[in-house]
Formats: structure tokens, C-alpha cells, sequence
């Protein structure tokens, strides 16, 4: 493709004006650092505990989620022994969640374990009362405690 004379002159421009227009700029401060300082802040202050609460028994979402996502790829795979622990983990970090109630019983549910399974489906019903899916845990509940 041939190029008229005027492009070519506004890409010459452009390369000449280019390099002066770039060291006028003032390089920004990197995320989190204030001004006058030279690296990033600390990291952000911490959540004041509640009554009762120590700083290891604090709840903490972000790790709670991480064992919520460990546990899920170890009931994929198969390994529910293993994906037991990380949802309990998550239930003593976060013990509102319901999620990892559910994950829970359903991994003592494939694994056999039909007590812990209804156990687990009834925390879950009193964690999460207006669940969508309330009716068919409860279905599930009739059906373990029966056998």
C-alpha cells in the first residue's frame, strides 16, 4: 500500500515529537504509596475484632474461599477424604457461609457417610433458611435419616 506524502510527514512528526513529549511527563508513584515516600504502603490496616475474638480466630473470607476452592478440586478429582478437612476449615473461618455446609455434606454424602451427610444438610437448612434449593435438601434429609 503506498502512502501519501501527508501521512508520511505527520508519522516523521510524530516520531520526532514523540520522544520530547515522554520526558515531560512525571512518572506516577506505584499503587499504595504516598506522597513523598518512595515505595508502596504497608499493607492496609486490620479490621478492628470483635468481642471474643482473638486475632487466629478471626473469620477471614479470602481464606476461606482459597479452602472452599481446595475442596471443591479435591472432590473433583475424587478425594473426598481430602476435600473434607479444607470445608471444614472454611466453616470454622466463615461460620455464617453455607456454601461450604452444602460442599461438606455432599462429600460425606459420596463418601457414604449418610449421619454426617444429614448432619451437615441441617446446618445448612439453619445457616441458610430461605435457600432456593430448600426443598430438596429437605428431600435429601427425609431420605438419608430413613435408611
Amino acid at each position: 500500500m503506498r502512502r501519501k506524502p501527508y501521512q508520511l510527514a505527520l508519522f516523521g512528526l510524530l516520531l520526532i515529537a514523540l520522544p520530547a513529549w515522554a520526558s515531560q511527563q512525571k512518572p506516577q508513584p506505584p499503587a499504595g504509596a504516598t506522597p513523598g515516600s518512595s515505595g508502596p504502603a504497608g499493607p492496609p490496616p486490620a479490621k478492628p475484632l470483635q468481642a471474643g475474638q482473638s486475632a487466629d480466630t478471626a473469620p477471614d473470607r479470602v481464606t476461606a474461599d482459597e479452602d472452599i476452592d481446595v475442596g471443591l478440586f479435591y472432590m473433583h478429582k475424587g478425594d473426598q477424604d481430602a476435600a473434607i478437612p479444607r470445608f471444614e476449615d472454611a466453616i470454622r473461618k466463615q461460620p455464617k457461609l453455607a456454601k461450604p455446609r452444602l460442599l461438606l455434606a455432599e462429600a460425606y454424602e459420596k463418601k457414604g457417610d449418610k449421619a454426617s451427610a444429614a448432619k451437615c444438610y441441617k446446618e445448612y437448612r439453619q445457616a441458610f433458611p430461605n435457600a432456593p434449593d430448600g426443598k430438596k435438601i429437605q428431600k435429601k434429609i427425609d431420605k438419608l435419616t430413613s435408611q
